[in-house]
């Protein structure tokens, strides 16, 4: 009996010093990485959104494969925080804090230590990656994903319909940045539609708010693509230059599977897998959700069949959150149950904490190709090159470079990958024959031509 007592007693300490130490974490992330630069895919983005406010039509004259939701966003997210790095740098944080706050609301009635645990060991093994990965698509959406999550938990936990508006609206715009999202959508609703059935709550309020949050997606969509008569050149993107760039760059089945979660799940998944089958406590309608969410994941994870870490970010994040509270709830029960939530939980905050801080503390990297394009443009004529510069690059520097100087391009090309297929491909054939008639009846005074 006195064994028992001590051990209850040094479950609150634990519990506070794991807190401590994510919410360190939390902080040591911000200092180290609040001097990264924006880099990588977030150049193409930001270009894209130059050309926009430049009165370039999407998809008509701006050549690129990404769904309207991406540049909306990043439309948004310029005006809000504006194109310095700096700005960025505090649009990530309030992406990763909204995305931590999400997940303890989620995971409020059973622990809310859960959501800060895998907020932040999300938050830290994302940063171990470097400002590469800093604000891809997959986060922003993944964001969202969690955002309507809580409002859903929320909604049905409190019976208040119109919560659902928000719902609709945040996997909507999710939507529209990847259209799995949209089956995301409905396997989160499915479960508590059929929770409220069981309990014989009508759920016709909540199909209406959440149906004109979904709505509201759709208006934007059209909005964005309609001014412009946008949409048939919007359609053949999608139907043409997306299928083939899906089809280029494929890695290995096994090395997708191989980098589909992080190492540090090897340990995780086994430990939170045997704490499900010995729990007592019955798996509710917002436990078979957060699964779903989980194999959502992986399936948008493989169907992409690209292997990029940043895929997997829904994969991760759903993962992280019902790991969490698997130990969380484990170190409530008593003996062999509470020794290894216990273990668990210490793993990741009083180990990985420290361990993927000294990762982000050793991230240094800079886009030197940025620097040097920039230089170069500035001395070749600024400003004066404008609509007088072709890019031959996607993330290299060139068009971070444009979008510093203000310059756009001679013309609509976002990227080269679309010409280089191995075989003799028709899409890759238009499209080279598209930006070789541009060239010729507008040739640029300046071509880069990075690796």
């Amino acid at each position: 009996m006195m064994q028992t007592t001590i051990v209850d007693r040094l479950v609150s300490p634990f519990r506070i010093l794991c807190i401590a130490m994510l919410l360190a974490g939390a902080v040591c992330y911000i200092i180290f990485t609040v001097h990264w630069r924006w880099m990588w895919d977030t150049q193409a983005m930001h270009y894209v959104v130059l050309l926009l406010q430049r009165g370039r039509i999407p998809y008509r004259e701006i050549y690129d494969l990404n769904m309207p939701g991406s540049y909306l966003t990043e439309r948004w997210a310029l005006a809000l925080f504006g194109g310095g790095d700096l700005g960025w740098r505090l649009y990530e944080f309030i992406l990763l804090g909204t995305l931590t706050a999400a997940m303890i609301v989620i995971a409020r009635p059973y622990d809310w230590l859960a959501g800060l645990f895998a907020g932040v060991l999300f938050m830290l093994q994302h940063g171990s990656y470097g400002p590469y990965m800093a604000v891809e698509r997959d986060e922003v959406m993944t964001v969202l994903i969690f955002v309507g999550c809580a409002f859903l938990f929320e909604g049905v936990r409190r019976r208040v319909a119109w919560l659902l508006l928000f719902v609709g609206l945040a996997i909507g715009i999710a939507a529209l940045m990847k259209p799995t999202a949209a089956l995301l959508g409905l396997c989160l609703i499915l479960p508590a539609f059929l929770a409220l059935k069981k309990e014989q709550v009508a759920t016709t309020q909540y199909v209406i708010w959440a149906s004109a949050g979904a709505g509201i997606a759709l208006a934007l969509l059209l909005g964005f693509l309609l001014p412009g008569h946008a949409l048939s050149a919007f359609l053949f993107t999608m139907r043409k230059l997306v299928p083939y760039y899906s089809s280029l760059m494929h890695p290995t089945l096994s090395e997708m599977v191989r980098h589909s979660l992080p190492n540090a799940f090897l340990i995780y998944l086994p430990l939170a897998f045997v704490l499900l089958l010995t729990r007592r406590i019955q798996s509710n309608w917002e436990m078979r959700a957060l699964w779903l969410g989980f194999l959502f994941g992986g399936f948008s994870y493989f169907i992409q069949h690209k292997g990029y870490y940043y895929h997997r970010i829904p994969f991760v994040c759903f993962g992280w959150l019902w790991i969490g509270i698997e130990f969380c709830l484990a170190i409530r029960d008593s003996g062999w149950r509470r020794l290894m939530g216990a273990t668990g939980l210490a793993f990741g905050a009083l180990l990985m904490v420290p361990i993927n801080v000294g990762s982000i503390r050793a991230q240094h990297e800079v886009n030197a190709g940025e620097y040097v394009i920039e230089d170069d443009l500035n001395r070749l004529g600024g400003k004066g090159l404008d609509g007088k510069v072709e890019c031959f690059d996607m993330v290299t520097g060139c068009f971070s470079a444009l979008f510093r100087t203000g310059i756009v391009g001679s013309t609509p090309f976002t990227g080269d990958t679309i010409f280089f297929a191995k075989e003799d491909n028709s899409v890759a054939r238009y499209y080279r024959s598209l930006m070789w008639d541009d060239l010729h009846r507008k040739p640029p005074s300046v071509i880069i031509v990075s690796s």
